[in-house]
């Protein structure tokens, strides 16, 4: 039997991919660290700079190609989680400003575990805020999966910061964006 698809929501630096991706490891992050490339099924290429869509049957996407990936399907074997503390954290990869909760094992410092993890990490709770050019887009994600090795640069999320209804409350500096 054909292993499961999965949908597949990812971010370049000059547009969005959209599609579906075979499932063959427990977690959509498994996949994503396995392998260099991904065959994406059913896309739909999405380009910022001239707004044009493209349709392709599939399509052979390399890893760092994709700055960050809405995660989606199961979140692995139940029993081989362990525990761990969340740390809010801000990064920018290319266009993109991107907060969420970065998860590492208790007593592990969660940047330099952060720092040390494979190439594709899992951030929860997540908020993508980017300039298209129909205007400021603000996205939010129970999971997204960034690109370690693309980040520009990483900080804590401002204490007492939240979300509500489509910005950070708290003001983003003009080197944000």
């Amino acid at each position: 039997a054909a292993p499961p698809e999965l949908e597949f929501f990812a971010y370049g630096e000059d547009g969005r991919l959209s599609g579906r991706i075979r499932l063959d490891a427990s977690r959509i992050s498994d996949i994503l660290n396995a392998y260099d490339e991904y065959l994406l099924l059913d896309v739909l290429a999405t380009s910022y700079t001239d707004r044009t869509e493209l349709r392709l049957p599939e399509i052979l996407v390399r890893r760092d190609e994709l700055l960050l990936v809405h995660a989606s399907g199961p979140r692995g074997d139940e029993k081989l989680r362990m525990r761990t503390v969340e740390r809010g954290m801000t990064m920018k990869l290319g266009r993109y400003l991107v907060s969420g909760n970065v998860h590492a094992p208790r007593g592990v410092d969660p940047f330099i575990d952060f720092r040390h993890r494979r190439e594709m990490v899992p951030l929860t709770d997540a908020v993508i805020e980017f300039n298209s050019p129909d205007g400021p887009i603000f996205e939010v994600a129970d999971t997204v999966v960034v690109n370690r090795t693309l980040v520009d640069w990483v900080r804590p999320l401002e204490a007492g910061a939240t979300w509500a209804e489509g910005v950070y409350a708290r003001p983003l500096r003009p080197a944000d964006r």
